[in-house]
């Protein structure tokens, strides 16, 4: 039998660890995966009705404005007519509140940078020990930012 090549050491060690990985990820994800489908389909529910509940709170400010402004003199239709219309500015509004503020919480997402140091390090770590040099590989930990809500 042949001595297996440095190369051929890396190609088998890489693939055991991608192997490994992905069973790992697997094992983490599927589960998770699974409550969290099933967790929004509950949430994508409640905001079907939360969103129904919506229009129909905005219908009865419409209607309320409607009746305030009858009481100045206007004709029913303007009257209508303006309330709709001060209903739906409000509503717009409230929806580019709403937008500035997921853009903010968008904006604060970061990439997994110590998973990627992670892996690169094991790969230096394996391309190392294919070639038969010692090298002593140190990740760094960084300390947890309490998440700001």
């Amino acid at each position: 039998m042949a001595r297996p090549t440095p190369f051929q050491l890396l190609r088998d060690g890489l693939m055991d660890f991608v192997a490994r990985e992905t069973e790992l990820a697997k094992a983490e994800l599927v589960p998770a995966a699974k409550h969290a489908g099933i967790g929004s389909a509950f949430v994508a529910a409640a905001v079907t009705f939360l969103l129904h509940s919506l229009w129909m709170l905005v219908i009865v400010l419409a209607l309320a404005l409607s009746w305030l402004m009858s009481l100045t003199g206007l004709n029913t239709v303007g009257c209508l007519t303006l309330g709709f219309l001060v209903a739906a500015l409000l509503s717009i509004g409230i929806a580019v509140l709403l937008i500035f503020m997921a853009r903010g919480r968008f904006q604060k997402v970061k990439a997994p940078t110590a998973t990627i140091e992670e892996a690169r390090a094991t790969f230096v770590a394996l391309t190392d020990a294919a070639i038969g040099q010692s090298t002593e590989v140190v990740v760094k930990e960084e300390p947890s930012l309490p998440e700001a809500s």
